[in-house]
Formats: C-alpha cells, sequence, structure tokens
C-alpha cells in the first residue's frame, strides 16, 4: 500500500549505483518480505538500510590551508574509532580495512604523536 517516511528517506539518500535496476530489485524484495501493510526500514536491503552518506568539506578556497590526504585519512580513521567506541574490530569493518592494516597505521599515528 505504501512505505513509511524512513523508508522514503533511505531510498531518495542512497546513491542507487545499479540505477533504475537495483531500485527495481530492492522494492520487489522489500514488498515480498515485508509482513505490514506499509513497507518499513526492515523490510529494505541491509546496504540500503545502513547507508549513509558521506560528506567531505572544504572550509577554505585558500590551498594553503589544505591538508594532506594522510592526514585526512588519519582523522577519518580516528573519527569512525571514536564513533564504534573503540571497537577497532568494527572500525575496520567499516572502513573497510582488515585489521592488520587497521592496527598498523594506529601503531604509525602513534609514532608521529598522536
Amino acid at each position: 500500500m505504501g512505505l513509511n517516511e524512513a523508508v522514503a528517506e533511505r531510498l531518495m539518500n542512497y546513491s542507487w549505483p545499479g540505477n533504475v535496476r537495483e531500485l527495481r530489485n530492492c522494492i520487489e524484495r522489500a514488498v515480498a518480505v515485508t509482513h505490514t501493510e506499509r513497507l518499513a526500514v526492515d523490510d529494505l536491503p541491509e546496504k540500503i538500510r545502513a547507508w549513509r552518506a558521506s560528506h567531505v568539506v572544504v572550509a577554505s578556497g585558500d590551498p594553503s590551508e589544505f591538508t594532506t590526504l594522510e592526514e585526512v585519512e588519519r582523522r577519518y580513521i580516528l573519527r569512525v574509532l571514536e564513533e564504534v567506541k573503540g571497537n577497532k574490530s568494527l572500525a575496520a569493518q567499516v572502513l573497510g580495512l582488515d585489521r592488520k592494516t587497521l592496527y598498523r597505521k594506529l601503531d604509525r599515528y602513534k609514532a608521529g604523536g598522536d
């Protein structure tokens, strides 16, 4: 019959790399698994339920104020760790890294003074 506001928001905000075919498959799957009159977020595939838009903000137009990509990576990794309350396994999963790579990066940051 319809979908709730949270579902509509997730569908509108998702990037749909598979385009219309992916959207159609998502809706068909959600309709098939729902137990209610209206689609709920739990009816959506996990990757759409969990998807979050990422924003990169460049605060200045002055190139001398830009930071290195390595520093951006360091800040991002530390921010993810903060959000997952220090759970390194979960952080590695979120970041798309294996745990050894994450530990190696964290060790490098400690050696650099952080």
